[in-house]
């Protein structure tokens, strides 16, 4: 767009006496393309510097970016370095921020500016009208496909802004959002060329995913065109004419067979009824034409000047016009001949535009349109040829305000002013609010030659929208252009995406599989075994957003692990990639198009050996592929993308195994006792896996550990027990003899076998001693994790053999006959008068395994009869071997035992036996006194009845001499001395001794 040649920035000014190239609907094939008009010919276009627009965040040029070499070229710029203008219509058009921005030649060097992307070549004297983007017809865009897509490809459509010199390339259509502009910047006084501004608001979908400078173009899309100036009106005859034809200034003139005629388009206005002058009418008595400066611009009225209501002007386009009676060759008087009205051919077009100016008569008018298309009817015919006319419909109006350019009403509804309504009836266009200063357009449904413009209001219509008006700034689109392809020069390049962001990591734990146990050393928090989350961040996806994410179809890069000894095999299938053992799926990895992963643990990975939880991590990024809008690809590092597999370690934390031997089973042992266990087995045997869980790598393998210092310090025979461990069994051995066994074989199946009996503390109860032997066992998992059990994981009880005092008593007889003054005999006398007895208690006692038993005497005789001597009661004591029993101060008996069981018994003194005269025994029980204890020390007490002493008594005799002595019942009262056979004196007592 022109309007000055004295000024390098466009304006949307619109003149009265400016050319103004308009926009018509063209069936197909339209194209971008940049115009310019020239008065006289064609001025050929020299294509100067490209325009190149990166879409890599940051400027990108030779200053900025001058490697690589694909940047240096590009002519990014500062957004805020953008023309005002430009700048200015773009925040009115809504379009938002731009992206980028680049301008044409543009360095980035300190004070450049800029150059050309076109340069015009004018021959001297060209009138320049007009440089604006068009299609390859010099028609401004309105919906062409650029062959460019958004990256949700949307097809970007452009059209040329109400400035023309500006390109916005709309996503789908006319209210869709701007993708990007362009600007022309006018260069030179007088205009001779332009730069090319352009931004860009969206990335474009760049079809080479392999390059991420990927450049795209406007390729054929974009011609620089040259028009012809538009009609004039200056130096018409004044008054009112029959007709008036004019052409643009400086027009094209060819000799037809000696007549000079104007080859370009040409304007033929009437009023619209006309009088038929070649048929002798007065032209006074038909509507007239009429022209009017009024100080300025030529403006066309009908019979008194302006259009009044129901009155129009009918405008014909033709070419081949006689020259001498075109405006301003034209004379007053040849105005009025309706022969003079002398043309070749009809000029069709589909778009027109005139001016409405001078209002009068109220503040709006109502403009009625109606589009015709009519034959050749030259001369004498013209005026009625009217009737032959065929109605052509009008399918769209737009308004513009030609003091600002901008189009303020569109009959599409995509602009709208309140102040004006466009209504259409039968093809007809009416426009009601229009003002002096609006520029109206019309497109039409087929191609026209004529067309009526009329003041629709009614006559003698009220109020103040149905001013009279006068027209002017009629302009058809010119035909003859020359283009010139300037749209490979406007070029996009695409930006690649990059993985250079933050790694992703995630962590599962084999502890959370089957089997798994929670915990060990080294273990991570929780037992999960899939982790989830995305990778977005790893990625920058450059303008070309989104990024959509997808696995790599690449798995070398991934690492050599193996499952239960099997080595892992990978592949790939839509989104998820597979580990497999054989044909048992390992793990798991999928990750949608949006970037969200899940890893998934199915079956435990061989760790390295060790008891602790030692890590497997697992590289997945090489598999991380993220592609942007327009299919560029990036593939993340290794490192990228870490999952972390914390190992499961067996643990030792089961049900305790138990298990008892008893001593009572060995060599000499004696079933029962206080405290026996049941049986007398003397081995033992059982499983150690339910101690120990394998945790997810099954199986577990099951040994003996060579460490034996956890093992209990004790002793058989007195002689402490060494331990050994050779392959799977474990020996004890008291010196050279072998005490008990323990194997354990891979299975984890057991066997003990008690061989000796071991030292027990003692007493007289079967008190066990317990063998914790967990500490001896180990489990192994599948990948080498050992775990070795607590002390008291696997305990043998082993029960003690006590001796008993089951055996046959003992017996000895002792008889007071034997002690001093004693007499022999008796009445149940016992053969003999012995006072002591001895013998042996050892058949009393069974020692049991623990060989062999010592003896003594119990230091309790509270089991001892109450006896006494004499009439003095015993008293009991024992010192050492010896029982002592007392009667006061004197020994009545003593009774010895020494350890090897031999025992004495002496009686000193008499027992009081009960009263009678035979010699009826006390039984001593001595039993209770006798105790035994065998080699590991318990001791065992006999029954009292296990050792009766019979002390017999000792009776008296009356075998001695006898005594006598006399009495006389002589002496008594009465009693008579003497007598036959009387003894002497008359005594009545005697007295004497009987111990003789």
């Amino acid at each position: 767009m022109i309007t000055s040649k004295t000024t390098t920035s466009p304006t949307n000014d619109l003149t009265a006496d400016t050319s103004t190239t308009l926009y018509p609907v063209f069936p197909s094939d339209d194209t971008l393309t940049l115009s310019t008009a020239q008065a006289n010919g064609t001025a050929p276009v020299v294509i100067g510097s490209s325009v190149t627009l990166d879409e890599t965040t940051g400027l990108q040029n030779a200053t900025t970016t001058p490697s690589p070499a694909g940047d240096a070229d590009d002519n990014d710029i500062l957004l805020s370095a953008l023309p005002s203008t430009f700048a200015t219509r773009l925040t009115a058009l809504g379009a938002g921020t731009a992206m980028d921005a680049a301008l044409s030649g543009y360095t980035g060097a300190v004070g450049d500016t800029g150059s050309n992307a076109f340069t015009l070549n004018l021959t001297p004297g060209t009138n320049v009208l007009d440089i604006k983007f068009t299609d390859s017809l010099g028609a401004a865009l309105n919906g062409l496909d650029s062959g460019l897509d958004t990256l949700d490809g949307t097809s970007i459509l452009l059209y040329t802004d109400t400035n023309n010199n500006i390109l916005l390339g709309r996503a789908g259509g006319p209210d869709g959002a701007i993708v990007f502009a362009a600007y022309i910047e006018e260069t030179g006084s007088p205009v001779s060329g332009g730069k090319i501004w352009t931004v860009e608001y969206q990335p474009l979908k760049h079809p080479d995913a392999s390059n991420p400078d990927d450049a795209l173009s406007l390729l054929d899309k974009v011609f620089v065109s040259t028009l012809k100036d538009g009609f004039d009106l200056t130096n018409a005859p004044s008054g009112q004419n029959l007709f008036l034809m004019f052409t643009g200034s400086n027009p094209t003139v060819v000799d037809d067979g000696g007549v000079l005629r104007v080859s370009d388009p040409t304007i033929i206005a009437t009023g619209k009824d006309p009088a038929d002058q070649s048929s002798g009418a007065n032209i006074n008595t038909g509507d007239t034409v009429n022209t009017s400066q009024g100080g300025g611009p030529t403006t066309i009225g009908t019979n008194n000047q302006m259009i009044v209501e129901q009155e129009g002007i009918r405008l014909t386009f033709v070419t081949g016009a006689r020259l001498d009676v075109t405006v301003p060759n034209l004379s007053q008087n040849e105005a009025d001949v309706e022969a003079n009205i002398d043309y070749t051919a009809m000029f069709n077009a589909t778009t027109a535009s005139f001016d409405v100016v001078q209002l009068q008569g109220g503040k709006t008018a109502m403009v009625r349109i109606s589009a015709y298309s009519t034959a050749v009817e030259t001369g004498v015919n013209f005026v009625n040829g009217y009737a032959n006319d065929t109605s052509v419909a009008i399918t769209n109006v737009r308004i513009f305000d030609k003091s600002t350019g901008l189009v303020i009403e569109n009959s599409d509804g995509s602009v709208n002013d309140p102040n004006i309504a466009i209504s259409f009836t039968g093809g007809v266009a009416t426009i009601t609010g229009v003002k002096a200063g609006y520029q109206i357009e019309y497109t039409t449904s087929a191609d026209h030659n004529r067309v009526l413009i009329e003041n629709g209001a009614a006559v003698n219509a009220r109020g103040d929208n149905h001013a009279d008006f006068d027209i002017g700034g009629f302009s058809l689109r010119h035909p003859s252009t020359i283009t010139t392809e300037i749209g490979s020069q406007m070029i996009f390049e695409d930006d690649g995406p990059a993985a250079a962001g933050t790694a992703a990591a995630g962590t599962v734990d084999e502890d959370g599989l089957a089997n798994g146990i929670p915990g060990g050393v080294g273990d991570v928090p929780g037992e999960v075994t899939s982790v989830s989350g995305n990778v977005s961040a790893i990625f920058q996806s450059g303008v070309d957003v989104p990024l959509t994410y997808s696995l790599s179809s690449d798995t070398s890069g991934l690492p050599a692990l193996t499952s239960g000894g099997v080595a892992l095999v990978y592949s790939v299938v839509g989104d998820t990639l597979t580990a497999k053992a054989g044909a048992v799926d390992v793990f798991t990895f999928s990750l949608n198009a949006a970037g969200d992963y899940s890893f998934t643990l199915l079956q435990p990975l061989d760790h390295p050996a060790g008891n602790d939880e030692n890590d497997i991590t697992l590289n997945l990024g090489t598999l991380l592929k993220a592609t942007d809008k327009d299919g560029d690809s990036v593939t993340a590092a290794a490192e990228k993308l870490v999952i972390t597999v914390d190992d499961d370690t067996p643990t030792a934390t089961g049900g305790a195994a138990a298990g008892t031997v008893d001593e009572d089973g060995l060599a000499n042992g004696i079933p029962g006792g206080v405290g026996d266990v049941p049986g007398e087995a003397t081995t033992a045997s059982g499983s150690v896996t339910a101690i120990f869980q394998s945790g997810a790598d099954v199986p577990l393998t099951y040994s003996l550990s060579s460490d034996t210092s956890g093992l209990p310090a004790l002793s058989s025979g007195g002689v402490a027990l060494v331990y050994s461990v050779v392959g799977d069994t474990l020996t004890a051995k008291a010196g050279a003899v072998d005490v008990f066994t323990f194997s354990l074989n891979a299975a984890g199946d057991y066997s003990f076998s008690l061989l000796q009996p071991l030292d027990h503390p003692a007493g007289n109860d079967e008190n066990d001693i317990t063998i914790n032997l967990g500490a001896m066992l180990q489990a192994t998992d599948k990948d080498g994790d050992t775990v070795t059990a607590a002390a008291d994981k696997l305990v043998i009880t082993v029960d003690d053999d006590t001796p008993t005092a089951n055996g046959t008593a003992g017996a000895g007889t002792v008889d007071e006959d034997g002690l001093a003054n004693g007499i022999a005999g008796g009445v149940g006398d016992v053969p003999g008068e012995a006072t002591t007895a001895s013998g042996s208690v050892t058949a009393i006692f069974q020692s049991g395994a623990d060989v062999p038993l010592t003896y003594a005497l119990s230091s309790d005789t509270s089991g001892l009869p109450a006896l006494s001597s004499g009439g003095v009661a015993l008293v009991y004591s024992v010192a050492g071997d010896t029982l002592t029993a007392k009667a006061g101060a004197v020994d009545v008996f003593t009774f010895s035992l020494n350890a090897a069981g031999d025992y004495s018994f002496s009686l000193l003194q008499p027992l009081d036996h009960p009263a009678g005269n035979d010699e009826n025994d006390i039984s001593l029980n001595l039993g209770a006194m006798l105790q035994a204890t065998d080699k590991d020390g318990d001791t065992v007490t006999a029954a009292a009845e296990k050792l009766v002493i019979t002390v017999d008594d000792d009776t008296p005799t009356a075998t001695g001499t006898a005594e006598a002595g006399t009495v006389d019942e002589d002496g008594l009262a009465n009693g008579i001395a003497g007598g036959i056979g009387d003894v002497p004196g008359e005594a009545t007592t005697a007295s004497g001794n009987v111990t003789a």
